[in-house]
């Protein structure tokens, strides 16, 4: 007898940015990311051209517009910054923004990241909310099984299984780092085990980091200005223009990392000086932000830093879900 192969998909939405499985063919997994900026769609709205990199989504009857081609100079204070982010339907927005690009309308098994601190009191929530059926851009989505993992963990099992590591990973103790936008994650384990009372988040992420850096914009040019989604944005393509000129951004590194140094010695508080850790792993897209101060308070260390470090999250997530989904078939069978 033929049984069909489960459908398995992943999503991290994050403050920075949505991540997800847009399609897996023979064996090739295909992510894609955009920004986490949420704008109400409007009625009146006129473009000149269609923009298909715009997703219209609704949310318990009002339209919200998500994706890459949202503008993060006119259009990203359009973010949530705060711990109940997954209340909200800003959240239930991107998520259907991913569901829309995906190349399914059943999915078996749906793998989530949530920040380390909100596991125990938000796992079961988030697993209930995106369970069952959900109308998402004209399509009926059905999802079967929802399961809600620590975000760290999906970008350690990536980094893992593209160098190499797999073997002797179940007795290996381990560092992950996961600097998002809101907060930095960070995740002590005994390979894929989490070891209570060594792991936590803290509210200076990336976004501390640009703050900062908006903090000395407003200062040089005798302004408020505030806009972190286009500060992000200049770094990553090193374009930034104010009032249509070019403005270095790079002057502002030295003093906006000082930002960040709070998350930091929250990690040095929890291990130490590292003695007993075996592998330090920075993932997700502030790895490379974070590595050199992370590097500073663990000298005897080499930092791992993840390469993809964007979408490694969600590429991980749908390696648990493999291997969730072949123990479950296994034990039925």
């Amino acid at each position: 007898m033929h049984t069909r192969t489960p459908v398995i998909r992943s999503i991290d939405v994050g403050y920075g940015n949505t991540k997800y499985i847009e399609s897996v063919s023979d064996g090739i997994v295909n992510a894609k990311h955009f920004a986490s900026i949420v704008n109400k769609a409007s009625s009146q709205q006129v473009s000149i051209t269609d923009v298909s990199d715009i997703y219209t989504v609704e949310v318990d009857g009002t339209e919200y517009e998500v994706g890459p081609g949202l503008d993060p100079a006119l259009e990203g204070d359009m973010r949530i910054l705060h711990d109940n982010f997954i209340d909200t339907e800003h959240y239930m927005a991107l998520n259907y923004g991913a569901l829309s690009q995906m190349d399914v309308n059943e999915i078996d098994l749906l793998m989530v990241g949530l920040p380390v601190d909100l596991m125990e009191s938000k796992r079961h929530d988030l697993e209930v909310m995106l369970q069952g059926q959900h109308q998402v851009a004209g399509r009926t989505i059905t999802i079967h099984k929802v399961v809600a993992v620590a975000q760290p963990l999906g970008g350690f099992l990536y980094h893992a299984a593209t160098n190499n590591m797999l073997d002797g990973l179940s007795s290996s103790r381990n560092l992950l780092i996961d600097p998002g936008f809101f907060t930095v994650d960070y995740l002590v384990t005994t390979g894929l085990r989490e070891v209570k009372g060594k792991s936590g988040s803290h509210p200076t992420g990336v976004s501390a980091y640009l703050k900062s850096i908006a903090q000395e914009i407003s200062k040089d040019f005798k302004v408020n200005y505030s806009n972190i989604s286009h500060i992000d944005e200049g770094l990553r393509t090193g374009v930034f223009n104010l009032y249509g000129k070019p403005v270095d951004l790079s002057k502002y590194h030295k003093k906006a990392l000082s930002a960040i140094m709070p998350g930091v010695e929250a990690i040095a508080n929890t291990v130490g000086d590292g003695i007993n850790i075996d592998r330090i792993v920075l993932v997700g897209g502030g790895a490379a932000l974070f590595k050199e101060p992370i590097q500073a308070i663990l000298p005897n260390h080499t930092i791992l830093c993840g390469k993809e470090s964007v979408v490694a999250n969600v590429m991980g997530y749908q390696l648990l879900g493999n291997s969730w989904s072949a123990k479950q078939n296994k034990q039925v069978a």
